[in-house]
């Protein structure tokens, strides 16, 4: 790992290490300030301010201004040490000037969490780095930690705080935690939409004071963490990082996105974070030692997430590993098949008790185009009822030898077929996918084509999505090569836990 660290100067803050879920005090905050709100309501700090009033935070949120004495009808104090009581967390948005001086009050307050939203710190030229050291120096002599600079904020399920609108507070296993605060806003939108749950999501930008040693060792010891997400540009000690993800992988999964792969990409980072990103081969070799999972890419990341999530919901010890594949048209099914063998994945031999099954709902299969493994009928056949679809799933995910099962659908032809009832037939066709889902002990995911070929397959599109992901927690994709990466995750995961 020497060469991917990047030693600190001996001017900069080295803490003995800290509790280890002193992170609590900010994502279960009791009480919260924000120090810089502005009352222009166009301006970011106040739409910040705004958006955690509007939020389900069930704690005290405090505002600090010292040109105001309330801001959005509520009480606004000139300075962090005239706010009264115990301050379990910080977030500062004052501009970067006068961000010092505002950690300073935070330490002689004893405020556990410092969270540095500001910018132009250490990931800038000229005064940049000389205010990130300042905001090093500024922590002597106190207790105080510091997530940042540049940084985004957090969300915390639990607790009903969040930096992003639209989300919901739905607590679930996974924690996301970024150097990058667009990433935050990325993973837990689309997280969301796909029916992930997430417990904590923490954009940590610069890692002037806590860094991903003290990250890691929070998600060991935090119990509402069941799997780990790490988006990585750089760190300072590597080594030990490697010590803590070692640790971390040995009880819980442990997914990492490393930034700056690519020569063009780690000077990316420099300008991003202000530090260096060590060679890729060299952070390969730590991540494989250590176990954790590397992914390629923000897709990458969300697929095996969702994977993940799927593999948990099953119970242990499944016999059979192979894939059944239901869908209409015959073409898709053969470059499925292709697909999935160019991946490793088998298709499922179904016994001949479940082909009986199969013939005898439907008789005139074999005509139509198989009742083997694809199943492969028009969408006339296979989507027209949807307790026949219910059958023809259940029946074939009680098969020993299939594992996981693949729904594939045509929105146009689904579109053509059912013309202006497409939506209250799509919507009937989507609950009873949800409800099979609920019976059977086996992943299912859906492959939903050709869902940008028009408004009308565009509108099919959104409905199935929505009803399956967000709201059913079911696997959904508009292509075939995240479901069969997908699938690939999920027999990783399963196979784990057999």
């Amino acid at each position: 790992m020497e060469s991917t660290v990047v030693r600190k100067e001996p001017s900069e803050k080295s803490h003995p290490q800290r509790d280890p879920l002193l992170l609590d005090r900010a994502f279960k905050a009791r009480r919260m300030v924000i120090a810089g709100v502005s009352s222009d309501r166009r301006k970011w700090s106040n739409i910040m301010f705004r958006r955690l009033l509007d939020s389900p935070y069930d704690g005290e949120l405090v505002a600090v201004n010292p040109a105001r004495s309330s801001i959005e009808g509520q009480p606004c104090y000139p300075s962090l040490l005239d706010v009264p009581g115990e301050i379990d967390y910080a977030q500062l948005l004052v501009a970067r000037e006068h961000t010092v001086d505002a950690v300073r009050a935070c330490v002689a307050r004893r405020v556990p969490v410092i969270h540095v939203l500001s910018s132009g710190f250490g990931e800038v030229s000229g005064k940049g780095p000389g205010l990130q050291s300042a905001l090093i120096k500024a922590l002597d002599g106190g207790t105080s930690a510091l997530i940042g600079p540049n940084s985004l904020g957090l969300y915390s399920a639990s607790h009903g705080l969040c930096f992003s609108d639209g989300c919901h507070f739905e607590p679930g296993p996974v924690t996301f935690i970024s150097q990058s605060g667009a990433l935050c806003t990325d993973v837990l939108a689309q997280g969301q939409m796909r029916g992930i749950r997430f417990s904590k999501v923490l954009s940590i930008g610069n890692c002037a004071d806590l860094d991903w040693p003290d990250y890691v060792r929070y998600c060991r010891h935090d119990p509402e963490t069941g799997l780990a997400v790490f988006y990585i540009e750089s760190v300072s000690d590597g080594r030990a990082l490697y010590r803590e993800l070692k640790r971390l992988a040995r009880n819980k999964p442990v997914l990492v996105l490393k930034g700056g792969r690519t020569p063009v990409g780690a000077q990316a980072v420099v300008s991003h974070t202000g530090r260096m990103t060590g060679e890729h081969d060299v952070w390969q070799a730590m991540m494989h030692q250590a176990g954790v999972i590397e992914l390629r890419g923000l897709n990458d990341l969300l697929v095996t997430v969702q994977a993940w999530c799927s593999a948990e919901r099953q119970p242990s010890g499944r016999s059979g590993d192979g894939v059944m594949v239901i869908g209409c048209g015959g073409g898709i099914s053969v470059l499925i098949s292709d697909a999935l063998d160019s991946a490793g994945l088998s298709m499922a031999r179904l016994e001949s008790g479940t082909l009986s099954a199969l013939e005898q709902l439907e008789p005139a299969a074999r005509v139509l185009g198989g009742i083997d493994n694809p199943i492969e009928m028009p969408v006339d056949r296979l989507f027209t009822d949807p307790d026949k679809l219910m059958e023809l799933i259940e029946t074939s995910a009680a098969d020993p030898k299939v594992g996981v099962v693949l729904l594939h659908l045509n929105l146009i032809a689904f579109s053509d077929l059912f013309g202006d009832d497409n939506l209250a037939h799509l919507d009937a066709i989507c609950t009873a996918i949800r409800d099979v889902a609920g019976r059977i002990d086996k992943p299912l995911t859906t492959v939903l084509r050709n869902g940008d070929c028009g408004e009308t397959t565009a509108t099919l599109y959104r409905l199935a999505f929505k009803s399956l992901g967000s709201q059913g927690a079911l696997d959904v994709f508009s292509e075939l090569e995240p479901a069969v990466a997908w699938l690939v995750r999920v027999k990783t995961f399963t196979g784990c836990r057999s």
